[in-house]
Parts: C-alpha cells; sequence; structure tokens
C-alpha cells in the first residue's frame, strides 16, 4: 500500500501541536506514590505465529510511566508513577521482575511471560541498560520460552537489542509496537504517537537481523474517526504489515479512560469507541491475509476503569466470548454470528482533509467546554 502522504502545512502541524499539547496537560497519576510492586498479574493462552496454543503470564511492572506519553487514548499515566517522585528504582524493578519469575505452586503453567512496563522497554530513562540485561538473564534462568516486551521503535536498535538478546539464551524475544495505523495522520496526528515510518521499518530490520519477532499492535478506531474510517484503517494497515513480511499483529479497540483526550471527546458527546460489530468487521475483512488476534481486555472492564466496546446487552458477552475463542483458535468459524442490533456500517476512505477539518472542529468544542 503506498502510504498517502501528508502535506506538512500549517493545518496538520497545528493540529498535532493542539493534541500533543491537550494530552500531556490531561496526565496524572494521582497525589501519591504506588508502591514497587507489579500493578497487573494475569494468566491466559495466547495463540503463536506458528499456531500453537500456549500459556501465557502476562504482568505490568509498576514503573514510572512512559517517557514519551503523548497518545490521545493511553491511560497508563493513571496506574503508574508518572510525574511522581516515587521509589521506582533500579533494584525495585528487579525485584519486581523476581517476584514474577518465582513460580508457585497453584500457578498455571505457562511458557510465554508478557513483561510490560507502561512505556517503552527499551528506553533507558525507563528501564536502565544494565537493568534490561539483568532481567534478561533473570528470565533466562527461570525456564521461560518465549519473553514478550513493548517499546516505541526508536529506541530497539542494535546496540540496546543485541546485549539483551545475548543473555536471554534461548528465550524467544518478541516485542511488541504500538504502530497503531499505517496512515501517517492518524497515528502522527489523530493517535500523537511518536513514531514515524522510517523509525519502524528501521526497528524492524534490526530484530530481522537479530532473530527478534515483531508484534504489531492496531488500533481499531482511534480517537477522531468514525466506524466506517476505522474498518478502513485496519484493511490499510494489515495491508501495509503483511506486504513487509509481518505476521504478528493484534487489534486493539479503542477503550475510553480518564485523563486522555478520548475521554474527553466522549465526554462531550464527539467521539465512541467502536461497536463491537465494526471490530468484527474489521477483522472478516482482512481474515484471509492474516488471523489476526483482538485484545479482549480492551473489551472487558478487568484492567481499568474505561468505557468499553459494546453492542445490544443481548450480544454483547457472545461477541466478546467469539473474540476471545477466535483469538486462540484463529478460526472464521469462531466468529459471531450477526445480531439484529448490528447498525449499518459504511466503511468509507481516509479523506485527510475531511478527517483533519473534523478533529479541528473537535478540539475547538473542548476549548468551548473548558477543557
Amino acid at each position: 500500500m503506498a502510504e498517502h502522504v501528508l502535506d506538512a502545512t500549517a493545518p496538520v502541524k497545528d493540529l498535532r501541536h493542539r493534541i500533543g499539547d491537550l494530552s500531556l496537560r490531561l496526565r496524572t497519576s494521582g497525589p501519591q506514590p504506588k508502591p514497587a510492586e507489579p500493578r497487573f498479574v494475569d494468566f491466559d493462552m495466547i495463540r503463536l505465529p506458528d499456531g500453537r496454543v500456549v500459556g501465557r503470564k502476562k504482568v505490568i511492572v509498576m514503573s514510572g510511566g512512559c517517557s514519551v506519553p503523548t497518545c490521545t487514548m493511553c491511560p497508563f499515566t493513571n496506574l503508574n508513577n508518572y510525574g511522581l517522585d516515587a521509589p521506582s528504582s533500579q533494584e525495585g524493578l528487579l525485584d519486581q521482575v523476581r517476584s514474577t519469575l518465582a513460580r508457585t505452586a497453584g500457578e498455571p503453567a505457562y511458557e510465554v511471560l508478557s513483561l510490560y512496563n507502561d512505556g517503552s522497554f527499551f528506553a533507558a530513562r525507563e528501564i536502565p541498560r544494565d537493568v534490561q540485561v539483568e532481567i534478561a538473564r533473570l528470565v533466562a534462568a527461570a525456564g521461560v520460552k518465549r519473553l514478550v516486551v513493548e517499546s516505541l521503535p526508536q529506541f530497539v536498535t542494535e546496540p540496546v537489542l543485541r546485549p539483551f538478546a545475548q543473555a536471554l539464551g534461548g528465550v524467544r524475544l518478541e516485542i511488541g509496537i504500538g504502530l497503531q495505523s499505517a496512515d501517517p495522520l492518524v497515528r502522527e496526528t489523530l493517535v500523537n504517537t511518536r513514531i514515524s515510518r522510517v523509525s519502524f521499518e528501521r526497528a524492524l530490520a534490526v530484530m530481522a537481523g537479530l532473530g527478534v519477532d515483531p508484534k504489531i499492535y492496531l488500533m481499531v478506531k482511534p480517537p477522531f474517526l468514525t466506524d466506517g474510517e476505522a474498518v478502513t484503517d485496519v484493511v490499510e494497515s494489515v495491508d501495509y504489515l503483511t506486504g513487509l513480511g509481518v505476521r504478528g499483529m493484534t487489534l486493539c479497540p479503542t477503550r475510553v479512560s480518564p485523563n486522555t483526550v478520548a475521554w474527553e471527546l466522549w465526554r462531550n458527546g464527539l467521539y465512541a469507541p467502536p461497536n463491537l460489530w465494526t471490530v468484527v468487521e474489521a477483522i472478516r475483512r482482512v481474515h484471509q491475509r492474516l488471523a489476526v488476534r483482538v485484545a479482549c481486555v480492551n473489551l472487558r472492564g478487568t484492567d481499568f476503569e474505561s468505557v468499553f466496546p459494546d453492542s445490544c446487552p443481548k450480544c454483547a458477552d457472545r461477541v466478546v466470548d467469539a473474540l476471545m475463542r477466535f483469538g486462540e483458535s484463529g478460526q472464521a468459524a469462531d466468529l459471531p454470528a450477526d445480531c439484529a442490533c448490528r447498525p449499518p456500517l459504511e466503511v468509507t476512505a481516509l479523506d485527510h482533509a475531511a478527517i483533519t477539518a473534523r478533529a479541528a472542529h473537535h478540539l475547538n468544542a473542548l476549548e468551548r467546554a473548558g477543557v
């Protein structure tokens, strides 16, 4: 897919600046530092790129948060110690990893450890280089077969990644990157993430050279988009990624959480999370090319306070259950059958001029509302 070329005119640059400023201004972690212990631990089953379904332990360690917290929908600075003078010492991070890896008698079996820090694992400001490597040694000694971490691509460089991968030994490494969208206006302005196509493709090349698997996250309906545009955005993003040879992709239906731009848009009647049937439609349109996964934590209110993607009360649980089954099987037969509540959906192109005008109008409305 050819990339839309962004006209670097004043309206788009001004819009990006306004969205970024608002996103940062809304951030809060609360008044008190949180203790240095994992803030989230869960077990589930996950389908690997080779099709096998295995046990996974998912852990989010308490940290100082993302060093680039500009995204319009991300709620994680509500939950960690972002902006606080908190005791997030190197030893505190290592102690959390040690406790994570200390298997207990009643713990479910797992071979995949997803270890997240609410930001970029390979950003030295968030996890110092020597701590990164020590974590790799701890994981290698614990019998884990696959480690998943997340990072913005600009931090994934050969000098950083090589010693980490070497310290892991035989543990397979997977790095999650929240590309969110292949479209530059959607990615860099509406989502407001600091990812360029150049930095993303360079990170993929570094990972390929070291035998590291990419795991790419795509949003379903970023703020300021309609459901119809959201489907197009997913399809074009999957086309772009498959063209690069990427097979590991996860769709993340947008949830709306406090202290985010998405929350203020929703609170003022200017945005709603995607309908669950929009998520299903996006999957159906890309399934023949790729059996994408869906981040179902974004559909169940179990991780943080949010407004979640929904449908009617009769079918919502059934749709989410089906998406969870599909996440494990990758089989289209596990996707849900239609419900009478399914709203009409007109899939439309990403008209940059129209989207830019809409986003500016919405920001003006937020300003008038005193946001």
